[in-house]
């Protein structure tokens, strides 16, 4: 063998030599490449879950946030609650004592064992006490009365009048009844109604409406008081004005009353894009099982007809002397309404009131119409108690009627028929009756993610080839053209092909990446896609079935007649 075969010989085995440990740094370079992606995948992945824990741990701060303030809102309240009470006992206490006085003395004359000088002492008192309250020379009156005194009763009954002439009618029309003197109380009926102005009425009046609605009141009277309501009624409805505002009392009642199960729906509430839509026409129909248990509890509860007319009429008396004195009002009304605030922050679950018509059963004067309302509403606010809203639903059902309709009418034209669902990357609008159809379009959609994915991840190969070629093509030119380069060929030949096949290794590697990638997502896109589009179909079932109980509402409301609550009288159900 010639040096110079030698010579080539080495230099071919230094070549090789080379080329195999280029190859070495070659496959050492990808596999650190490999791990280098491994690792941004692993730091990916801890950056989600760091971001997971932050949105978690940003919700538990909101939670504590919002739960800290409701607690702050609750003690405030709470504590405006007792500071309120202590100023109506530092600013009315004297009130109080008068009432129960004004009551002692009224089982005194039942029981007929207090000596009348000790009633006229106590009844005296009063008068020095509080100079300018009506209800103390009213006591004056009835003890007088009691002892056969005529002169001193007169005097004692125009002092009464004098000081309040409106509540002085309505207290002795009551005692008169209570007392059994029905003629008197006939003419006192007859004066107290003609105190009455329909458009203006006074709270009161829903006391004397309970009387009349229970039986409390004797016959003539009780025609006299029901007669004139019609009459208001009548009145009041010769126009749209009032009726058209206690339709819009009731629709705000509605909308205020809906409310929402525990039910869950996942899936839509993840992908829905229009769910709150969805949540919000669910509650609006939600409202008809609402009006159906309300107002069965309404007509349905009992009225305790052991009580003695005497027993009533205690009552309603009782409400006139310490509910509605001009003085205190204002702060009575401030304490009732806190109350109000004060259980709805303790019992987060129950329905709020609609506070405008808490401040509507406050108001000292209002029409007819607008008081029935007030007391279907909230009773005790209003002035009566449980026992007066049948009738006062019974008299509005006509105008209930229209407002439920319209409330019905007015949620179902905008009620949503589609569910806007964003998945991934793919986007629908479906109604829930073409599953089939959406999970074949479903499947096209994936195809075709798939397919330009993998066309994506094979891209960089033709320019790899383009840049590779020329270069290639050098190697050869020069084998061809210089036998002294032969060694520089061998080279770049070697360099040429073992980039080719890297790069084409991660490049087939790149591509069963991606089609893993792809078919993750299509399969939870799948999931998801089939999870909506059933809870869609249960949804819409509920749906139904809830807004089909406003036909039961409507019949409901249809078939109460106010005489039905007219012609129970305690009197005749169980005589005193």
């Amino acid at each position: 063998m010639s040096n110079e075969d030698s010579l080539l010989n080495n230099n071919l085995k230094g070549i090789n030599n080379n080329i195999n440990h280029l190859n070495h740094n070659l496959n050492s370079f990808s596999s650190q490449l490999g791990n280098l992606n491994s690792e941004m995948g692993n730091i990916n992945d801890k950056q989600e879950a760091l971001d997971g824990r932050m949105n978690a741990m940003s919700g538990i701060i909101d939670d504590f946030i919002k739960a800290d303030k409701e607690k702050s809102d609750l003690q405030f309240a709470e504590n405006m609650q007792e500071n309120l009470k202590q100023d109506l006992k530092n600013k009315f206490g004297y009130y109080e004592e008068i009432r129960r006085t004004v009551l002692g003395i009224l089982q005194a004359v039942d029981s007929g064992i207090v000596r009348h000088e000790i009633m006229q002492n106590a009844a005296e008192s009063l008068m020095i006490k509080t100079p300018d309250y009506w209800l103390a020379p009213a006591m004056v009156a009835i003890v007088a009365w009691v002892r056969d005194d005529r002169e001193d009763t007169e005097r004692a009954l125009n002092e009464a009048l004098r000081r309040d002439d409106y509540k002085t009618t309505l207290f002795f029309m009551l005692l008169m009844r209570r007392l059994g003197r029905d003629e008197a109380c006939h003419q006192w009926v007859q004066r107290y109604l003609e105190h009455q102005d329909p458009y203006h009425l006074d709270r009161e009046f829903v006391m004397v409406l309970e009387a009349a609605a229970t039986g409390s009141f004797p016959q003539n009277s009780r025609e006299l008081i029901i007669s004139t309501v019609d009459g208001w009624l009548n009145l009041l409805t010769q126009t749209d004005q009032y009726i058209n505002d206690q339709k819009n009392e009731w629709l705000k009642f509605f909308q205020n009353k809906g409310r929402l199960d525990n039910k869950s729906y996942p899936f839509l509430e993840k992908y829905c894009t229009n769910w709150a839509d969805f949540k919000s026409s669910m509650k609006k129909a939600k409202l008809h099982q609402f009006l159906i248990s309300y107002i069965k509890n309404i007509l349905n509860t009992p009225v305790d007809y052991s009580k003695t007319s005497k027993n009533q009429l205690d009552e309603i008396l009782s409400l006139l002397i310490t509910n509605f004195d001009d003085e205190e009002f204002e702060l009575q009304k401030k304490i009732k309404l806190n109350q109000q605030q004060i259980d709805q922050k303790r019992d987060k679950r129950s329905s709020k009131q609609d506070y405008s018509a808490q401040e509507k059963a406050f108001e000292e004067k209002t029409n007819f119409l607008q008081m029935l309302t007030n007391v279907a509403f909230i009773p005790e606010l209003a002035g009566g108690t449980h026992a007066t809203q049948p009738l006062t639903v019974a008299i509005s059902s006509p105008w209930i009627v229209e407002a439920h309709e319209s409330y019905t009418t007015d949620y179902r034209t905008n009620a949503v028929s589609k569910a806007n669902l964003a998945i991934e990357n793919y986007n629908i609008s479906s109604d829930g009756t073409d599953e089939a159809e959406q999970l074949k379009i479903h499947g096209e959609h994936w195809d075709k993610v798939s397919k330009e994915a993998i066309k994506k991840a094979s891209s960089g190969n033709g320019c790899i080839v383009a840049i590779t070629i020329p270069v290639y093509a050098f190697g050869l030119f020069c084998y061809m053209t210089d036998p002294n380069a032969k060694i520089l060929s061998y080279i770049i030949f070697s360099l040429c092909t073992g980039f080719l096949a890297l790069m084409f290794w991660a490049g087939s590697s790149k591509k069963t990446d991606e089609r893993k990638r792809v078919n993750e997502l299509r399969i939870k896109s799948d999931e998801a896609l089939r999870g909506c589009l059933t809870e869609l179909e249960s949804f819409k079932a509920e749906y139904n079935v809830e807004d089909a109980k406003a036909e039961e509402v409507r019949t409901m409301l249809q078939s109460i007649r106010a005489e039905e609550f007219l012609a129970n009288s305690r009197d005749t159900k169980n005589p005193s």
